[in-house]
C-alpha cells in the first residue's frame, strides 16, 4: 500500500512537471523567433515586428514569472532579502522586473549601493561583502549617466549627502542633485580596486577612459592585491601616481592587515610614503604584526594619540595593551576612553582607567555610552570615585539614539543627569515617540520649544506621528531653541 501510495504521488509530480514543460515550451519557442527576428533587424529588415513582438514576449514572460514567484510567502521573501541578498544589489534586484521592485517596496529596503570608504571596509571585516562582476560594472555603465572624475561623497549629521565643492551650500537640494542616477567614474575605478580586480580595472581605463584617482591607492591598499598595486604602478597617469604612490595606499594596506602589500609599497623606489594613518589604520584593524612591522623601521612609522583611540573603539585590548607598552608608550588622550565607550568594550575601558596614571576622560564619555545604549558601560563610569562626568548631551544621545531605558536610568540619578530643549527635539528628528513622551511627561517636564521641535521634524525628518503628538499637546509657555541646539 505504501509503495503504491509512493508511486502514485511520484506520478502526479511528473504530471505537473510535464504539465510545466508544455505550458513553458510555446514561450521557448516564442523566445528564439524573437531572437531570430531581432538578427534581421540587425541587418535592416523587420525591426517593427521583432520589437513588437519582443515586448510581447517580454510581457508575457514577466506574467508567468509573477504567478509563479507569488508562491512564496511572504516570510521567505523577507529571508531572501535580509539574508541573501546585500544592500549594494538592491539596485539590481529592483531593476530586475516590477515583481521584485514591488518586494522590494513591500519590505521597506532601500535602493542604493553604498561605496563609501567606512562601508566597504566594515562589509570587508565582517565577510559580507560580495564582489561584482564585469559584466556589473558594464551594466552600470551602460544604465546610469557616468560623470568624469571623482568627487568624495560626505555626510552632513541628517544624512544628506554632498561633494567637498558644494559642502558649505546653504541649499540643500542642490547638495543632492548630483547624485540622482549620477555615478562618478572614481567610484566605479576605485570600487574594482576594492575588489582587487585587474581584469575590470583594465576594462574600465582601456575601454571607458577612467582615471586614476587620489583615493584609488587607498582602495588597493585593503584590497591587499599586488596584482593591483603593480597594474596601478605601471599604468597609473596623473594625481600622483606612474611610478609614485600617494600615503592612502600604506594607510589602507596596513588598516586591511596586508603585510605582503605594505612591504611591497615600502620596497618601491622610492617608497611609498607613510604617516601617523597608517599606525591609526592598522591598530584599527586590530592588526599587531603590522603595527609590530611599522615601527620596527629605521626610522620608525610614526604615531599620534589615534592608534589608541581607534583600538579602544574596536575592542582591540591586546594591541592597545602593546602600543601603551612601547618606550615610549603610544600617546592617548580622552577619545580612548569615549571610543572605548561607544564601542560598548567596558574591559578596555576598564583597563584603560586602572593604569598609572589612568587614561583620561570627560563627558564625551557619557554621552557616547548613552548615545549607543550600553548602560552597564555608563554604569561603570558613573560608578568611579570621582564620577566620570556628565552633561546635558548625555541624555540628549540617549534621546537621539531612541534607548529610553538608558534615558529613565539618566534621570533616576541622585542628583539626576541635566537636560535641556536638545534632548525633545533629537527624539522628534528622530522619530523617537516614547522618549518624547517620556521627557514630557515627567515632573517637571522637560523643557522643550513646541514649535521649534515641529518645525525640525518637517524640515529633517518628517515623521508625521511626531507632528500628529505635537499638535495633540496644550499650547504651553515655551523655551527658545538656541541656534547650536537647532543645528
Amino acid at each position: 500500500m505504501v509503495a503504491r501510495g509512493a508511486e502514485s504521488t511520484s506520478s502526479a509530480k511528473r504530471a505537473k512537471v510535464d504539465e510545466a514543460k508544455e505550458e513553458e515550451d510555446p514561450l521557448v519557442r516564442r523566445k528564439e523567433e524573437v531572437v531570430r527576428l531581432l538578427g534581421r533587424a540587425r541587418k535592416g529588415k523587420g525591426n517593427a515586428r521583432a520589437k513588437k513582438e519582443l515586448l510581447t514576449l517580454c510581457a508575457d514572460f514577466e506574467a508567468k514569472n509573477e504567478k509563479l514567484l507569488g508562491r512564496l510567502l511572504p516570510e521567505l521573501w523577507q529571508k531572501i532579502l535580509d539574508e541573501y541578498l546585500h544592500q549594494n544589489d538592491q539596485l539590481a534586484f529592483a531593476m530586475t522586473c516590477r515583481f521584485f521592485r514591488e518586494k522590494q517596496k513591500d519590505l521597506g529596503w532601500k535602493i542604493g549601493t553604498n561605496l563609501k570608504e567606512e562601508h566597504l571596509y566594515d562589509l570587508q571585516k565582517s565577510g559580507k561583502v560580495t564582489s561584482h562582476s564585469l559584466g556589473w560594472f558594464q551594466w552600470v555603465c551602460d544604465t546610469f549617466k557616468i560623470l568624469p572624475g571623482y568627487e568624495k561623497v560626505y555626510m552632513n549629521a541628517v544624512g544628506f549627502r554632498y561633494t567637498v565643492d558644494d559642502r558649505h551650500s546653504t541649499d540643500i537640494f542642490d547638495r543632492q542633485k548630483a547624485f540622482y542616477g549620477d555615478v562618478h567614474e572614481g567610484h566605479l575605478l576605485n570600487y574594482a580596486a576594492f575588489q582587487g580586480s585587474v581584469e575590470i580595472l583594465r576594462w574600465l581605463m582601456e575601454e571607458k577612459g577612467c582615471k586614476l584617482n587620489k583615493n584609488t591607492g587607498w582602495y588597493a591598499g585593503v584590497s591587499g592585491s599586488v596584482e593591483v598595486l603593480e597594474h596601478m604602478r605601471r599604468r597609473g597617469r596623473g594625481r600622483g601616481y606612474g611610478k609614485k604612490f600617494t600615503k592612502a595606499a600604506c594607510e589602507g594596506a596596513a588598516m586591511g592587515g596586508h603585510l605582503k602589500a605594505l612591504k611591497f609599497l615600502r620596497g618601491l623606489d622610492p617608497p611609498c610614503p607613510w604617516n601617523e594613518e597608517t599606525c591609526k589604520g592598522a591598530a584599527q584593524g586590530g592588526h599587531l604584526d603590522v603595527l609590530k612591522f611599522l615601527r620596527a623601521q629605521n626610522p620608525p612609522c610614526p604615531w599620534d594619540e589615534d592608534p589608541c583611540a581607534y583600538a579602544a573603539d574596536e575592542g582591540h585590548l591586546e594591541v592597545l595593551k602593546w602600543l601603551r607598552s612601547q618606550d615610549p608608550p603610544c600617546p592617548w588622550d580622552e577619545r580612548t576612553c569615549l571610543g572605548a565607550a561607544a564601542g560598548g568594550h567596558l574591559d578596555v575601558l576598564k583597563w584603560a582607567r586602572s593604569e598609572d596614571p589612568p587614561c583620561p576622560w570627560n563627558e564625551e564619555t557619557c554621552a557616547w555610552a548613552a548615545g549607543v545604549g550600553h548602560l552597564e558601560v555608563l554604569k561603570f563610569a558613573r560608578g568611579q570615585d570621582p564620577p566620570c562626568p556628565w552633561d546635558e548631551e548625555t541624555c540628549t544621545m540617549a534621546a537621539k539614539g531612541g534607548h529610553l531605558e538608558v534615558l529613565k536610568w539618566l534621570r533616576s540619578q541622585d542628583p539626576p543627569c541635566p537636560w535641556d530643549g536638545e534632548t525633545c527635539a533629537s527624539a522628534a528628528r528622530e522619530g523617537r515617540l516614547e522618549v518624547l513622551k517620556f521627557a514630557r511627561g515627567q515632573d517637571p517636564p522637560c523643557p522643550w520649544s513646541r514649535s521649534g521641535c515641529r518645525e525640525e521634524v518637517e524640515w529633517w525628518s518628517d515623521h508625521q506621528h511626531i507632528v500628529k503628538w505635537i499638535d495633540q499637546q496644550k499650547d504651553e509657555s515655551d523655551v527658545e531653541l538656541s541656534d547650536s541646539d537647532s543645528d
